[in-house]
């Protein structure tokens, strides 16, 4: 397929959110992978809720939220300085190694590559940036703009808009099931890149094609 553009869901997809396990083990967390899970887990829960509750947050807002939760679900206490130390690991999480490599060569095949995320976009940029792989996007689309989450389909709306483009000309490639699913569902070309190896979902809203890794996508422009 020769898409309009890429979009690219940012964390988990990207991004890899179990690099915070450092950040975790740093201030005391006694499973740091366990921990991540759980913050990563009521991060998006209370995405979802917001959405549900027609209530705004913004993403860094909810990830310290979470955080303070996840502290007392695993009995951790932080001081001030830690939890702040920690909230701002999201800056600098780390990308799949991948990842570089897969959006180079797509650049190389001039088409149009952008992120969409529920994060706030101050905040993916220096990722991005953080990460070293920035320059190779077009664009970051941010929720911010709607003042919902995904799945709600004003989120990918945003990427239509900014394309000029109908549905189903955009590839949009998330790691996150139920991202995939929503994405599915407005109408986009999905590919699941399904790195943990997790069941499908059955919401039945299925991805176009399932990918192992990102790098698969580059067959699909063959």
């Amino acid at each position: 397929m020769r898409p309009s553009a890429i979009v690219f869901d940012l964390y988990g997809t990207l991004l890899r959110i179990d690099s915070l396990a450092d950040a975790a083990k740093a201030v005391g967390a006694p499973d740091p992978a366990a921990f991540v899970a759980q913050w990563r887990q009521k991060q998006i829960e209370y995405t979802w809720c917001l959405s549900l509750m027609q209530d705004y947050r913004d993403f860094d807002t909810l990830t310290t939220r979470a955080l303070d939760f996840t502290c007392a679900r695993m009995g951790l206490t932080l001081d001030a300085d830690a939890r702040r130390s920690l909230a701002q690991a999201w800056l600098t999480v780390t990308p799949y190694d991948d990842v570089a490599p897969t959006l180079r060569t797509l650049r190389k095949r001039d088409v149009p590559l952008a992120v969409l995320t529920n994060g706030v976009r101050a905040s993916a940029e220096r990722a991005l940036n953080e990460g070293g792989i920035r320059d190779l996007l077009d664009d970051v689309l941010s929720v911010e703009t709607v003042r919902v989450y995904k799945p709600d389909p004003r989120v990918y709306k945003l990427a239509t808009a900014r394309f000029g483009c109908e549905p189903e000309r955009i590839l949009f490639v998330s790691s996150n099931g139920w991202d995939a699913s929503g994405a599915a569902g407005f109408g986009f070309a999905v590919a699941w890149c399904n790195r943990a190896g997790l069941p499908a979902e059955t919401l039945g809203y299925p991805p176009m094609m399932t990918l192992k890794k990102l790098d698969d996508v580059l067959a699909l422009l063959s």
